[in-house]
């Protein structure tokens, strides 16, 4: 019986794909039913060849395909194909479930075999699919960050810096004096967003809290050629190289480090720039397509408010879990929002 151990070491030492649409595929025994490989941008397939599978599970749907595949020395063959990301850690993942597959008989009966290792699978797409979510949220939080470090005055980046929130769980992104800053980041068209309760939509009462707004960010993939592209790992040492400009000490510096690792860490291991800034997964080139504040203080903007949810009364308040859609019907106003990174920056600072 093949081990776990063995088959994590061979997913280790696989070769990343000269090119796009083939690749060398390593099998995890002489059957040849499962087969690993590592694409172009690094991340682990793993082929399930023979009868095409049908997962139970959406989200084991939405990540599986049965198609054609071929290999560096032109053969090919027909398999159920499953992605992982380029992240060092779902190495060990797709060894797993290699391994399981195996134990329950893939090479003999890969529809059952398939059937009893799915739920195991569905675990392991959930996680990608929250890991995804993660480094696309810090995406968009960093790109704000050094956008407002870049126009700030220097006397102010460190306390851009100490303003920033996001990397723990927190009410607010963003709290820059009086102003609170929520950030939501998204790969749609439009600004809509998911919202964690309505302190997220309305600024908080009875507080310091003087303005607050809504930034909301679409990224989408860009090739790495792409003119003002950029990837988590550049982010950094831009807001890096802004922070040694104005002479912010290196314990800041380890602190911000620290701080980008701790991102999102209930739902993945988190982004470590010191010993993660070249691998694959990390570096994923995005580019903006649109860039936009809302003033959330505005009578026009029509989301649930507290009021909305205090009349009634056997409703908990931190429960309420809701969609906006912010852009459904055009600018809320003239001047809301505010479009263009630049000009939310100087929107923000300017107060």
């Amino acid at each position: 019986m093949t081990s776990y151990e063995d088959v994590r070491q061979r997913i280790e030492r696989l070769p990343v794909s000269r090119q796009v649409g083939s690749r060398t595929v390593e099998w995890m025994t002489s059957a040849a039913v499962i087969g690993v490989a590592r694409d172009v941008d690094g991340k682990v397939e793993i082929f399930l060849r023979g009868i095409e599978v049908r997962p139970l599970s959406s989200s084991v749907k939405e990540a599986s395909e049965y198609r054609t595949v071929y290999r560096d020395d032109g053969s090919s063959f027909e398999a159920t194909r499953l992605v992982l990301p380029a992240l060092s850690h779902f190495d060990q993942v797709a060894a797993f479930v290699s391994a399981e597959l195996l134990r329950n008989g893939a090479d003999s009966d890969l529809g059952r075999a398939f059937t009893l290792t799915e739920p195991i699978i569905r675990l392991a797409m959930e996680k990608l699919t929250l890991s995804n979510e993660a480094l696309l949220g810090l995406a968009g939080e960093l790109l704000f960050l050094e956008v407002l470090c870049r126009q700030a005055a220097d006397a102010r980046v460190l306390d851009i810096i100490t303003g920033w929130h996001g990397w723990r769980r927190s009410a607010r992104d963003f709290v820059l004096d009086d102003t609170g800053i929520e950030v939501k980041t998204t790969t749609g068209f439009t600004s809509s967003h998911h919202v964690e309760g309505v302190h997220q939509v309305e600024r908080e009462q009875g507080g310091d809290e003087a303005r607050f707004f809504l930034v909301s960010i679409g990224l989408q993939r860009a090739g790495i050629d792409t003119d003002n592209a950029f990837t988590v790992p550049s982010l950094v040492e831009r807001i890096k190289t802004r922070m040694a400009s104005v002479g912010v000490s290196s314990l800041v510096n380890d602190q911000f480090i620290a701080r980008v690792a701790e991102y999102g860490a209930v739902s993945w291991n988190g982004y470590d720039h010191n010993t993660q800034s070249s691998e694959p997964g990390y570096n994923i080139p995005y580019q903006t397509m649109f860039f936009r504040a809302y003033d959330m203080d505005s009578s026009d903007i029509g989301v649930l408010r507290s009021e909305d949810i205090e009349k009634h009364r056997h409703v908990v308040d931190g429960s309420v879990r809701f969609q906006v859609d912010l852009s459904s019907h055009g600018a809320v106003s003239v001047d809301n929002p505010v479009e263009g990174a630049n000009q939310v920056a100087h929107l923000i600072l300017n107060n």
